[in-house]
């Protein structure tokens, strides 16, 4: 329901000027009559009317009339100018006034103005409620005509509407309404907000018009009322109830949260919605924070702000952050500052004026607490080390390396303290509720350790001195004490710290912290928690006074703390005996167990005690000692009173290393005969000083049986201990007793003390005849002997030896020189094989009588490396009847070998290891010397031509070896008898196997024989290498020799036999006679003497097992076939041949000629047949025949195993396959000319295949030089390569062209003329008709437009049966399959693009702009274009229009337009399409968006095409990226604003399109003008530019969606 004011209607013009309606102008027209007819009243009559009586009948008449003409003026011609005068001395006062931005209810119908949505810019809503007051005597009420005009200092603000009525009465009364308040001045109205929010008080004047019904009447007022309303006042009294500081804000900065209470003093309020204010603190920004539905009102505001104190990377900055925090922790007051920022009622969208108004905010915040915060609750001192010095006794030197102070921060952030500085007071409790400070420490800033989940701080104290106070030196002592004699002690620790911390928002510094906290320290408790421990006693020096000590004490510190003293010396003493003085210099106590070096001095003569003490240490035997404190311990006078009070006692242990260590026998070389043995003392020396011996004398006993006496001085050469050492002594002379009983005695009583097994000993001793006590008689039983050893059973049993000692020694230690007694127990004595020396005393005539009980025979003897002078020998026999123990003979000097009573020679023999009763099987190495050459050449001969021989040996030095022991100078006479060779009689078979009857072999360096065949001297034989003849056993002995040249008829015949013999596969017979014996040196003389003696019948010269195969192996190399002469019979040729001869002769055979008759098979079946005439051939040294042949047909036989063989052929990598025939040879050999007739072979041979051309061709170049109806042409050169060595000679071929992206599609063909193709690579030249045949048409135009957009393109090349027409080759050129690829041309279609229309038709409908494109055609052929479809997108980085319209790929607009012709681009030409219509969304702003900043736009577009002579192409998809282009809009791009955003604008040099990237840069070519009819786009050819844009390239993915008319258009 429209609101009505009295009966006048409201109208607001299209000015938004407010008028009344014709019938209110009447109105107010017949009001101004009424006022004026008043003004002209007649004047009373001027005659006397109070003398007649009519004049009372006249005047009572009159007076009627006159009252009621006077109330009548009185209502209508007085009253409005009572109304007027009542109005303007009224007074109205605003109680409240509330600003909403939210459409009360009872607006919902309100009409105000013509616009059906309010905009709040302009707009907002008021509810205000005032008193009236001096309204008049009357009852009234008051209804306004609105709208009501808002004034302030002269400048028109705004409109209100008071819609209700308002009653007055008794002169005052309420004027309440709910109005919109309509902005007219924005600008001033601004500047009004922010006076209304600094100032206490202003003034609004309100201009309007009002109706006013009082008795009945109603008069229409003006309103011109000024108003006084209290204004914020700048918000004088800000408080902060809540600071906190919650945690870390993930995109850096710490979070804040500020309860903060804002008194407002005005009675408007204001609905801010989202208010935001940057705080700071002394000039530094700390950040901006913000609350949420904030409503200004009178009195009070609780707002909790939110934020982020930002980082800073300024040191004045943080320094100033530091002092507000340290400041908060001291609870001193810091002054903050808030200044508003922004404020958005709905909380996103801002209203201008209110925003600027709250611009002027500037809060003054007292931020604090009301005292300081406890941070520190606890200090740990961890471990201590103290150092004091005499020279200051109340400043010792402090080092905590880990002191411990318990934190507990009030925030919430994290924080990481990284140094600390302090200032520390050290007091003592010394009342209940008193302290006393008695030191302070100053600690500057150090490295330290936060865990802030753990609330500890870790820092070290690093040399900070305990600086006593003045006057307090009792109370300091008093705290050393305590801390001498306690366990625990707990004192004070008060201060102040300063921290470096790291927080989110950067380093700072906080001061100030201060704390009074109680910590404690583990006393020493007089050091004797655990017990003082003597470790060791060592005898530094001596001097004539006494000995020095270095005593090694252990002592327990059970403290939390090290202590560094300086020299303490304490008493030491010993059964209420003070004994000496113990100084420890620099004492350092560590915590824990301490090892303290002491120095003593110790006189052992001064007293029984101390002689009683040195002897029973020496002796190993543990003491008591004590160590007390003095009064003079310690020259430190804080340490005095504690170090005095020290009493230790502690155990001296004794020595526990014996002085003798052991002794050493050593038995001389004429001991046997002396009786004097050698011994050796070793001495251990525990002092770190040295231990001079001047006299020995000591009885040597074994179980109380005497050994052996030394008495000896050595003070000329005394025996010097040096300090910590041990020292061994020169030999002492002891005098043995050597008596064979007493020595058998000896090692049979410690073999049993050492648990030895002595039945074997006992059996020797039996052997020997001895009798001594405990000796078993036992029999001489191989087993007894089994694994002893005499020697080592000897020193096994010497080595229990063990002597006691009585021994007295004259000692000096430095200049103190004293007599040392003592005895010492099981000394052990150590021996040495030197020990072993009595046994031959009964030994050797035992096993001399053993050796000439034995027998020796040799069952083989092997000559071998023979010289002139000598050959060895591996002799293999047997020696028995060698005695029951096992025994090892050995022969130091060569065995005399004598034959008839000649001595021969001389033998070296290896060691015979004898078994017990068995005796040995021997195999041993040996060198023969040639005693006599001419004997020897006798008894060689003898020996290779009689059936056996006897050898005399003997030798006067043999030793034996059995037990352990070595038995030399043993006799040996020896009679052999041995086997000869018998002359090899019928002892050579075939393949020169000869059999030695003789038990003597011979492996020589060579033997020569001369071989005879008929009679006839066939040349000499000699072994192949060494010839051995292995002794009673066949031996193959190779020979090898020559064919000596023959100059007579029977020489040729006896050769041309011998050859043919074996040809045939037959043997030969021959007679081979001895010529010479070699060693491995050469000709041996006797050697071969002996051998010419020899001669051996019918040796066998064996033919060969298989018919030897000359030729095994054929390969044709180099082959060359031409398919297009005659498919079936193609000629062939080759140039290399090569046939390899395996010639069964050992001597070279060349063949100069040869023909051949060839078949080639596979399978098994006949292929084709090759006729091969005589050609010329060469033979290599390695025996490879090479010839060739031309033109030779290769006749198929078999037609369809041929196109098998060549399919074959061409997929694999090679073709194996059988040659067969038979060749006609001449062969050249040193003999003659030999003539090989009918040489069969029979081979299999291999060519290397094509293996499908290695599956690939490889796209060198590519064109696209025209098109037809069907096809594209494409000229390309092709690279093939053919790993075979075979050249094709093929014609014309073809294959189909197979596009994997789209499912193998075949989208054309390839053509290949007169095609030849060789080994290797090689380029052809081909021709593509894209498009013909093919499967797929989209995949024809992908392929275009891959080659447009240089997209790389995967292809298969496949064959098919019809690739050829020559029959056989078809179905291999059906398996063909090459992988290949294409790589399209860098050139866009798209130059650029210019954009330009009107305002109107951009910002309204039809929301549409023209753009004029340039294209390129970078083809070799024409194509036009038919119909685009096009969408543009742009990567829009600038937000000067806000952040909703910047984004990635954000729409521009798109184009949807059919030519009425084709657009016929030619090739290389640039070409002008102008006039396209651009359809463009409805929001004008994002059209400005496109056009800030880099203007570069991406456009996806498909086209209908057509391709040179008509290839039609409906569908081609097309993407290019980072088009340049140009706007030309009115009112848009001339405006300045728009160069905003152009220099720091950065667009991603990216390109999103289906077919890849493409290029910017245009080509020069001809220009040309094509009109066109109005209001269709113009096409006109593009000048050639001066200036190319830059190219630009990007990837593009796979597929790009096509255009739609849905996409998102834009500028």
């Amino acid at each position: 329901m429209q609101h009505q004011t009295h009966d006048h209607d409201v109208v607001v013009s299209e000015g938004a000027e407010y008028y009344h309606t014709s019938e209110d102008q009447r109105g107010l027209r017949d009001d101004g009559m009424m006022e004026e007819y008043s003004e002209k009243a007649a004047p009373p009559p001027k005659r006397r009317f109070y003398k007649t009586k009519k004049y009372w009948i006249i005047c009572s008449i009159i007076t009627v009339i006159v009252v009621i003409v006077v109330v009548v003026l009185a209502l209508f011609v007085i009253f409005p100018k009572i109304a007027q005068s009542l109005m303007n001395k009224s007074k109205i006062d605003v109680t409240a006034a509330d600003i909403t931005f939210i459409k009360p209810e009872a607006l919902n119908d309100a009409v105000y103005a013509k616009r059906d949505a309010d905009n709040m810019n302009s707009t907002f809503y008021m509810n205000m409620e005032s008193d009236l007051s001096n309204t008049g005597p009357f009852h009234a009420s008051i209804k306004f005509q609105n709208p009501i005009q808002v004034h302030y200092q002269d400048k028109y603000l705004g409109d209100i509407f008071l819609y209700d009525e308002t009653k007055i009465a008794g002169g005052k009364g309420k004027l309440n309404a709910v109005t919109p308040f309509l902005i007219r001045d924005e600008a001033a109205f601004a500047d009004f907000s922010k006076t209304m929010l600094a100032v206490d008080e202003f003034r609004w004047t309100l201009k309007g018009k009002l109706d006013i019904t009082a008795l009945s009447r109603t008069a229409t007022v003006d309103l011109n009322k000024e108003i006084i309303l209290n204004g914020m006042n700048g918000f004088p009294n800000v408080k902060i109830d809540s600071f906190n500081l919650p945690g870390d804000d993930p995109n850096g900065g710490i979070l804040v949260e500020l309860g903060t209470v804002l008194e407002s003093p005005s009675p408007i309020g204001v609905q801010l919605g989202t208010i935001k204010l940057a705080i700071g603190y002394d000039g530094v920004n700390l950040g901006v924070v913000s609350a949420d539905g904030v409503t200004l009102a009178k009195g009070e505001n609780k707002i909790l702000l939110k934020g982020t104190l930002v980082p800073h990377n300024d040191t004045v900055s943080l320094q100033k952050v530091g002092v507000l925090f340290s400041n908060y922790l001291a609870g001193t007051v810091s002054n903050t500052t808030a200044v508003g920022l922004s404020c958005a009622p709905d909380g996103i969208n801002p209203i201008g004026w209110l925003s600027e108004g709250f611009k002027t905010v500037n809060l003054n915040v007292a931020l604090g607490v009301p005292e300081p915060l406890k941070i520190i609750n606890s200090v740990s001192m961890g471990y201590l080390d103290l150092k004091f010095d005499p020279a200051t006794p109340y400043s010792p030197i402090a080092n905590a390396p880990e002191v411990t102070a318990g934190f507990q921060m009030p925030f919430g952030f994290s924080l990481n303290i990284t140094e600390v500085s302090q200032s520390i007071t050290l007091g003592i409790n010394s009342t209940a509720d008193k302290t006393t400070n008695f030191a302070m420490m100053e600690v500057p800033f150090v490295a330290a350790v936060s865990d802030q989940a753990a609330g500890t701080i870790k820092f070290a104290l690093a040399n900070t001195a305990i600086a006593g106070i003045t006057g307090q030196e009792s109370t300091f002592n008093e705290y050393t004490y305590a801390l001498t004699s306690s366990a625990n002690y707990s004192f004070m620790v008060a201060g102040s710290a300063t921290t470096k911390a790291n927080t989110p928002i950067g380093p700072i510094v906080l001061t100030g912290v201060n704390f009074t906290v109680p910590t404690s320290l583990q006393g020493l408790s007089f050091l004797n928690s655990t017990a003082t421990v003597i470790n060791s006693l060592d005898v530094t020096g001596g001097t004539t006074a006494g000995l020095s000590l270095a005593i090694d004490v252990s002592m327990g510190n059970p403290s939390d703390f090290s202590i560094s003293t300086g020299d303490v010396i304490f008493d030491m003493g010993a059964s209420g005996t003070t004994l000496g003085l113990v100084t420890l210099s620099n004492l350092t106590l560590t915590r824990g167990e301490n090892k303290v070096l002491a120095a003593a001095s110790f006189d052992p003569k001064s007293s029984d005690v101390g002689q009683n003490l040195l002897s029973t240490f020496v002796m190993g035997q543990d003491n008591g000692v004590d160590i007390l404190g003095r009064a003079d311990s310690t020259n430190i006078a804080s340490l005095a009173s504690g170090l005095s009070a020290i009493s230790l006692g502690s155990t001296l242990p004794g020595l526990k290393t014996a002085l003798i260590q052991g002794s050493s026998l050593i038995v001389n070389d004429d001991t046997l005969t002396t009786s004097i043995v050698g011994v050796k003392v070793s001495i251990a020396n525990p002092f770190s000083a040295g231990l001079s011996i001047s006299k020995v004398v000591s009885a040597v006993t074994f179980g109380g049986m005497p050994i052996g006496n030394i008495d000896q001085d050595i003070s000329s050469n005394p025996f010097i201990i040096g300090g910590k050492s041990t020292a061994e002594s020169f030999p002492l002379s002891m005098s043995m007793n050597l008596e064979p009983g007493a020595v058998a005695l000896l090692m049979r009583t410690l073999a049993v003390q050492a648990n030895l097994d002595t039945r074997s000993l006992d059996a020797l001793l039996t052997l020997g005849g001895f009798e001594i006590d405990g000796q078993e008689h036992l029999e001489a039983d191989p087993a007894l002997f089994e694994n002893f050893d005499i020697s080592k059973f000897v020193m096994d049993a010497m080595a229990a030896l063990k002597v006691d000692l009585s021994l007295s020694s004259t000692l000096a230690i430095g200049e103190y020189v004293n007599d040392l007694a003592f005895s010492q127990a099981g000394v052990s004595v150590s021996t040495d094989k030197s020990v072993t020396a009595l046994i031959p005393i009964v030994g050797q005539p035992i096993v001399q009588q053993i050796v000439d009980g034995s027998v020796l025979g040799f069952e083989t003897v092997i000559m071998s490396n023979v010289t002139e002078s000598s050959f060895s020998v591996q002799m293999k026999g047997s020696i028995t009847g060698t005695g029951p123990m096992a025994a090892t003979i050995k022969f130091p000097t060569p065995l005399t070998v004598t034959w008839q009573g000649k001595v021969i020679g001389k033998v070296s023999m290896a060691d015979i290891v004898a078994k017990p009763v068995v005796g040995a099987q021997f195999d041993v190495p040996g060198v023969f010397t040639v005693e006599n050459t001419n004997d020897m050449a006798e008894f060689s001969a003898y020996l290779i031509n009689n059936p056996e021989f006897v050898w005399d040996i003997t030798s006067s030095d043999v030793s034996v070896s059995a037990l352990g022991f070595t038995f030399t100078n043993i006799a040996l006479h020896k009679i052999v008898t041995l086997a000869g060779a018998s002359g090899f009689k019928d002892a050579v078979s075939v393949n020169t196997v000869i059999k030695n009857p003789s038990q003597v072999g011979f492996n020589l360096g060579g033997v020569g024989f001369d071989n005879y065949f008929d009679g006839v001297y066939l040349g000499p034989l000699l072994s192949d290498g060494p010839a051995i003849f292995a002794p009673r056993t066949a031996s193959n002995v190779p020979m090898k020799g020559r064919l000596v040249p023959q100059t007579t008829q029977e020489g040729i015949i006896a050769i041309t036999k011998v050859f043919g013999h074996y040809l045939s596969g037959n043997s030969s017979s021959l007679t081979v006679k001895g010529s010479s014996g070699s060693g491995s040196n050469g000709p041996v003389s006797w050697l071969s003497a002996a051998f010419k003696t020899l001669s051996i019948e019918n040796v066998i010269l064996p033919g060969p097992e298989v018919i030897p195969e000359l030729i095994p192996s054929i390969e044709m190399r180099n082959i060359q076939l031409d398919f297009t002469k005659d498919p079936w019979a193609p000629p062939a040729s080759s140039t290399k041949v090569e046939a390899q001869l395996h010639s069964p002769f050992g001597f070279p055979m060349g063949v100069s000629q040869l023909n051949m008759k060839v078949a080639a098979t596979y399978d098994g079946h006949q292929v084709a047949t090759l006729d091969v005439p005589d050609n010329a051939a060469t033979t290599s040294p390695t025996g490879l025949v090479t010839t060739g042949f031309s033109d030779v047909p290769f006749k198929v036989s078999n037609k369809e195993l041929f196109a098998g063989f060549v399919q074959l052929l061409t997929a694999g990598p090679s073709v194996t396959f059988g040659l067969e025939g038979a060749a006609n040879a001449v062969a050249q050999t040193a003999v003659g000319t030999l003539m090989l007739p009918g040489v069969a072979f029979n081979v299999p041979t291999t060519l290397k295949g094509f293996s499908n051309f290695n599956s690939r061709a490889k796209v060198l170049s590519l064109k696209v030089a025209g098109a037809t109806l069907n096809y594209v042409i494409v000229e390309l050169v092709v690279e093939l390569e053919n790993p075979s060595d075979v050249t094709i000679t093929i014609g014309d071929i073809n294959f189909d062209v197979l596009l994997p992206k789209f499912d193998s599609s075949r989208i054309g063909m390839v053509y290949m003329k007169d095609t030849v193709i060789p080994p290797g690579v090689k380029s052809y030249t081909a021709t593509m008709h894209l498009g013909e045949k093919a499967t797929d048409p989209i995949a024809v135009g992908y392929m275009l437009i891959a080659y447009l957009g240089n997209q790389p393109v995967d292809l298969v090349i496949r064959g098919t049966t019809t690739s050829t027409s020559i029959a056989p080759l078809a179905p291999a050129l059906s398996t063909v399959q090459l992988l290949s690829s294409i790589n399209g041309i860098e050139a866009g279609l798209i130059r650029s693009l210019a954009i330009h229309g009107e305002m109107g038709t951009m910002a309204g409908p039809p929301f549409q702009a023209l753009v004029d494109i340039t294209l390129y055609n970078p083809l070799d052929t024409p194509f036009a274009i038919k119909k685009i479809s096009a969408v543009s997108t742009k990567d829009i980085v600038c937000n000067y229009l806000g952040n909703q319209y910047t984004g990635k790929d954000r729409p521009a607009g798109t184009i949807e337009h059919v030519f009425d012709e084709p657009v016929v681009i030619q090739p290389g030409q640039e070409l002008n399409v102008n006039g396209l219509t651009v359809q463009l969304f409805e929001d004008v702003y994002q059209s400005i968006a496109v056009i800030l900043g880099e203007r570069l736009l991406n456009v996806t577009q498909v086209a209908e095409v057509y391709v040179g002579d008509g290839f039609h192409v409906e569908a081609m998809t097309y993407a290019q990226m980072n088009i340049p282009f140009t706007a030309e809009i009115p009112f848009v791009t001339d405006a300045p604003d728009m160069m905003l955003c152009m220099e720091g604008d950065t667009i991603p040099s990216e390109t999103i399109a289906l077919v890849g990237p493409t290029s910017t840069s245009p080509a020069a070519t001809t220009t040309a003008e094509v009109s066109q009819p109005t209001e269709v786009p113009t096409v006109t050819e593009a000048p050639t530019p001066t200036e190319a844009p830059a190219s630009t390239e990007a990837p593009a993915p796979t597929e790009a969606p096509a255009p739609t008319q849905e996409a998102a258009p834009a500028a």
